[in-house]
């Protein structure tokens, strides 16, 4: 497998390559792709594997992989752009901008740092997940856990359906079409011709859907929704490549994303970005039911911020090393694989 492995690496960076390859040779990667900058130049640009179960398509430069909740910084960032050009407050109230929001307390901040109050929705079926209008309107009729602003929770499914409503009451605009200005491999709601590059998702084992609900609280179950909404039918279906759940069907290669996030100080001012990648909720998590500090956008440890995804997709920045980072992957699991990609990169600067 590991002469499918194809892209480069700069010089001093060959471990890394030999890291990725590892993944294909051990079996625990089928299809891929890793991106990293460092210093604003890019330094890893590796892709390999298969882009279809049926292991006939090999994956390409250009193949797209959904990264759940790695693209919940790409959704923010759309906000934050028109936060930027004035056009949205950070400190209004959500029902300024969408009027049918359930709390009139909670604001875009509190919307931005998951501090909103609804990190679950009262939904029937998958169906109503996959209609933008439908979710919304389960959000907005879905009282709140918390008062807002007063705890945290990563809201793992809703987040970028209140993001979206915010963006559309303020401007008129989707939160796809906000990203597609940044002139990005990364997307919500795909054309026709993109979803023909859509890598398609397996399971690392035929119960990981099932497991992904156990060994957390009720919150978590119901924030997360049927175990259905990860079965291979619907992610590599239609409804969920063309259309806008910005919480999780971002659909990107590793270097658009590694790319989003090495030009973030030209997407946004640097005073606004200095103030959206500080912490601004910290405590304990009652989704994550750990303590989890998050930003306007961004999870924060340390010196790195940015963004897993449920199955293994990770995409971040260190401020500390000045690398920036993303691995995109179809076959859902663990984040060992993309771990062991911070790893190698991380000791490659250490020891260069």
């Amino acid at each position: 497998m590991t002469q499918m492995v194809r892209g480069s690496v700069a010089p001093g960076f060959e471990t890394v390559r030999a890291t990725f390859e590892e993944l294909f040779a051990g079996g625990a990667e089928t299809g891929a792709s890793v991106a990293a900058y460092v210093g604003g130049t890019l330094v890893v640009d590796l892709w390999g594997g298969w882009a279809d179960a049926a292991r006939t398509r090999p994956w390409q430069e250009d193949t797209l992989a959904t990264v759940f909740s790695a693209g919940k910084p790409v959704a923010a960032l759309a906000v934050l752009r028109r936060v930027a050009d004035g056009r949205i407050d950070l400190d209004a109230p959500i029902v300024a901008y969408w009027p049918a929001f359930p709390h009139p307390a909670a604001t875009v901040r509190h919307a931005l740092a998951h501090q909103a109050g609804v990190p679950a929705a009262n939904v029937s079926d998958i169906s109503q997940i996959l209609d933008a209008s439908r979710f919304a309107a389960a959000i907005a009729a879905t009282p709140p856990e918390w008062e807002p602003g007063t705890a945290l929770g990563e809201h793992a499914l809703t987040y970028g359906t209140i993001l979206g409503e915010i963006l559309r009451g303020a401007t008129g605009e989707t939160v796809g079409e906000v990203v597609r200005t940044f002139g990005l491999d990364v997307h919500f709601g795909l054309s026709a011709a993109d979803q023909r590059r859509c890598a398609e998702v397996e399971h690392a084992t035929p119960d990981w859907p099932q497991r992904q609900l156990r060994g957390h609280g009720e919150l978590w179950a119901r924030a997360l929704g049927p175990a259905e909404l990860l079965a291979t039918g619907v992610v590599n279906g239609p409804l969920w490549r063309g259309g806008e759940l910005p919480a999780v069907n971002c659909h990107a290669t590793a270097r658009g994303l590694a790319t989003c996030y090495d030009r973030l100080p030209e997407l946004l001012p640097a005073p606004l970005l200095a103030e959206a990648t500080g912490p601004q909720a910290v405590g304990f998590d009652r989704l994550l039911e750990q303590d989890a500090t998050w930003t306007l956008g961004w999870r924060r440890d340390g010196a790195w911020f940015g963004m897993g995804g449920i199955g293994g997709s990770s995409a971040g920045s260190d401020e500390s090393l000045g690398y920036s980072l993303a691995y995109v992957t179809r076959r859902l699991g663990d984040h060992d694989r993309g771990n062991a990609m911070y790893d190698a990169l991380e000791a490659a600067l250490r020891t260069g």
